[in-house]
């Protein structure tokens, strides 16, 4: 859009963010996924002629967010093989024959010291800064001193113990993408959905037997190298527990009433927020058995489907057979046997509903059938009313 002339702002200075989280982690790895592959095709712009460097910026921290995943594992690997070698093999000082002077194993702490460092600042440093701001700014929106402390520490112990499962997962996507293995792009899971026992050893049984033999495996050959893979292999042998018990609605329900991981919009909702959940009720009260069915009888329903319906075609001979046969298939069937995606599109066409709701009205006696249904259906006496000017 830049390169077409095209101004492109971002509105830095709309405060909050309201893009709701998948509801578990294999409902976020799935999407993680899609994720993935995306990154991977749109990297072929990085070297594209007049790419903006802030652009090839964009699209190399998109990939590299997902190619670090198979790098670290490689890392991890190659540092077990080291230490196997290690441990199984005797030193030799002297490689070659009438060789005068050893070669003594070099040791450089300095490197892995720097590592180490290195990595603690790019994990810990942008939470540390995000906790002080938060302290500078004011605690009481986020639950108080204590509590917005305590959330940060859990918050890193969560991370600490979901890393490696996203790791061995981000490896298999990107492995999965350069094989060409095909990706269903299905809308992500919104509703609150838990984690079975079953589908959590399934997904993550794999990386539980990882986690015991590696663990086991270093516990044999050098105890002190298992204390530095503690993190990794432990998370992976707790990685269906974690799975099941974050996916759980009731833990994050638990959190709130004990004011841990609070945000200003929980404290605080806004009006948008306060609005919609009251839009939200008073249309539950107000909702249809078979709103379907009440749009192609009812005219005040079926004014307000047509009016609300989303396809807009311009008029076309083939267009005007196609919505012949959707209207005279849906009569010639009862209104049970119209499944929900048949309904979906029948209500998606303004002219369709129409004419439905003009052929049954107009012959009740051929199209008994659906007199008879929605005869059945009672109507709420909600519906139809007028909100009042407090409710407005």
């Amino acid at each position: 859009m830049r390169r077409a002339g095209w101004g492109v702002w971002i509105a830095y200075d709309l405060p909050g963010s309201y893009e709701e989280l998948p509801p578990n982690l294999l409902d976020e790895l799935k999407r993680d996924r899609r994720w993935c592959h995306g990154n991977l095709m749109n990297f072929r712009l990085f070297l594209v002629k007049g790419m903006h460097p802030v652009h090839r910026a964009v699209f190399l921290t998109g990939v590299m967010s997902y190619l670090s995943a198979p790098l670290w594992f490689m890392f991890l690997a190659l540092s077990t093989a080291l230490q196997v070698v290690h441990a199984l093999t005797e030193p030799q000082y002297f490689l070659q024959p009438r060789q005068l002077f050893p070669v003594w194993p070099q040791w450089r702490p300095e490197l892995a010291i720097a590592l180490f460092a290195s990595t603690m600042v790019l994990l810990f440093l942008p939470k540390l800064l995000s906790i002080l701001l938060i302290w500078c700014k004011g605690t009481k929106e986020y639950g108080g001193f204590w509590r917005v402390t305590l959330s940060l520490l859990l918050e890193v112990l969560f991370s600490v113990l979901l890393a490696p499962v996203r790791m061995l997962f981000h490896t298999v996507f990107v492995v999965s993408a350069f094989l060409g293995w095909e990706v269903v792009w299905n809308s992500p899971q919104r509703d609150d959905d838990s984690t079975s026992w079953g589908e959590a050893f399934k997904r993550h049984g794999s990386q539980l037997l990882l986690g015991l033999v590696w663990a086991v495996g270093m516990a044999w050959l050098d105890l002190r190298f298992l204390f530095w893979l503690a993190p990794i292999v432990f998370s992976l042998i707790l990685s269906p527990f974690v799975s099941v018990i974050s996916s759980r609605a009731t833990v994050g329900l638990r959190t709130k009433r004990w004011k841990l991981f609070l945000i200003p919009e929980e404290y605080s909702p806004p009006q948008v927020l306060v609005d919609t959940d009251r839009f939200l009720e008073m249309n539950r009260q107000r909702s249809l058995d078979d709103g379907f069915m009440h749009a192609v009888f009812n005219p005040s329903f079926n004014a307000l489907a047509t009016a609300m319906a989303t396809a807009r075609h311009r008029a076309s001979k083939v267009l005007e057979i196609a919505r012949d046969r959707h209207v005279e298939q849906a009569l010639n069937e009862t209104p049970e046997k119209l499944n929900r995606d048949r309904r979906l599109v029948l209500l998606s066409d303004p002219v369709t509903m129409a004419r439905l709701h003009f052929r049954v009205w107009n012959s009740p006696e051929r199209y008994s059938s659906w007199v008879s249904y929605y005869e059945g259906i009672k109507l709420n006496p909600l519906a139809l009313r007028k909100p009042d000017a407090a409710s407005q």
